[in-house]
């Protein structure tokens, strides 16, 4: 890791491309999505193809019984609260028995080794439901006086906005009555476009954000997760109506075969529109995973632009797709900006 390390100092300082003279919104290449997305990656739609792609679903013997969260009426005069909002660097898990064996003390050593500050954890999806329980009640234990926080995710395809909400604010209840262990600091919902299935209307995600809302722990966050604004999804993706509900914004910045820097400033510069902090969400992995049909990504050229950029336009946080598709020269450039304090807590 310490030659990595250095590897990745050297082309961090190197990277040096202005990021402000990118324009909002940028056109894109359309590319045939691989009809078998790979296991690391969310579906396929997120490239920037009008086909929808299959997913790969879960095989789920059974349906989880899952006891749903109390609400409790809060009242109109209510003080307001302070939520936690991610600062620094944070890396997502999409298949926890593929992230160090689904070892929760493996895993948080490396995440300690490595300077994240926060971890993404899938705990469910429209399609295999809640997921999340015998995951959180290993990993959080262990997190205790760590300083990383656990940020609960999920798909949610909105056919039912209302039972998708449900099923991510119970995520936020595990544990909560053991004051001995760390909750759940934050959700972030997985709000993809019609391309992946998704019934993304404005309505709809209206209806399931308010929900969450009043569902949730009042001091637990919203990070919603959302692509990036392409000029073909700028006008389409109803990104006023997510941002109206959500506590900051996560564009999936992947590039695949577009600019590293382009697509993360265009991110950032668009989003902040709506006054809520941008943290981009990094591709940690080979795009041609994903489609076929465009050249491999060398991240070790692209990788330091997606961090260099998202530094110069002042996001407090980042994150990388994902633990187990990550090539070690990806966990390099994290622990680098890690370990520098590139991304300064959000005021």
């Amino acid at each position: 890791m310490a030659a990595i390390g250095a590897i990745g100092a050297t082309a961090l300082a190197a990277v040096s491309t202005p990021a402000g003279a990118v324009a909002a919104t940028a056109t894109t290449t359309t590319a045939a999505p691989s009809p078998h997305r790979q296991a690391e990656g969310r579906p396929v739609g997120n490239v920037r193809a009008a086909v929808p792609g299959a997913k790969q679903r879960t095989a789920v013997t059974s349906k989880p019984a899952v006891r749903r969260p109390a609400t409790t009426a809060v009242s109109a005069k209510a003080k307001p609260v302070q939520r936690w909002i991610p600062s620094g660097t944070g890396m997502w898990i999409y298949e926890w028995s593929k992230s160090n064996h689904g070892n929760a003390g493996s895993v948080v050593a490396r995440a300690r080794s490595a300077g994240l500050t926060h971890l993404f954890v899938r705990t469910g999806s429209t399609h295999d439901h809640y997921t999340g329980g015998p995951l959180l009640k290993k990993l959080l234990p262990v997190t205790a006086h760590t300083g990383i926080k656990v940020v609960a995710w999920d798909f949610p395809e909105l056919k039912n906005p209302k039972k998708d909400a449900w099923r991510l604010a119970y995520a936020a209840y595990a544990d909560i009555k053991n004051p001995n262990v760390p909750h759940v600091a934050a959700v972030a919902p997985d709000i993809e476009t019609t391309a992946e299935g998704t019934h993304t209307s404005a309505k709809r995600v209206s209806i399931y954000l308010s929900t969450l809302r009043r569902l949730l722990p009042r001091n637990v966050a919203i990070l919603t997760t959302v692509p990036w604004p392409s000029s073909s999804r700028v006008g389409r993706y109803p990104y006023k109506a997510v941002a109206a509900r959500s506590d900051a914004l996560l564009p999936m910045a992947y590039w695949y075969d577009n600019s590293p820097t382009e697509v993360t400033a265009t991110s950032i510069s668009f989003l902040r529109r709506y006054k809520r902090p941008v943290q981009p969400v990094g591709q940690g992995y080979d795009g041609k995973l994903d489609v076929p049909s465009i050249p491999h990504n060398n991240l070790r050229k692209q990788m330091p632009k997606f961090f260099v950029t998202a530094r110069k336009l002042g996001a407090s946080a980042v994150s990388i797709w994902s633990w187990q598709a990550a090539p070690p020269i990806a966990w390099g450039y994290v622990s680098y900006a890690a370990h520098h304090g590139w991304y300064a807590p959000h005021h």
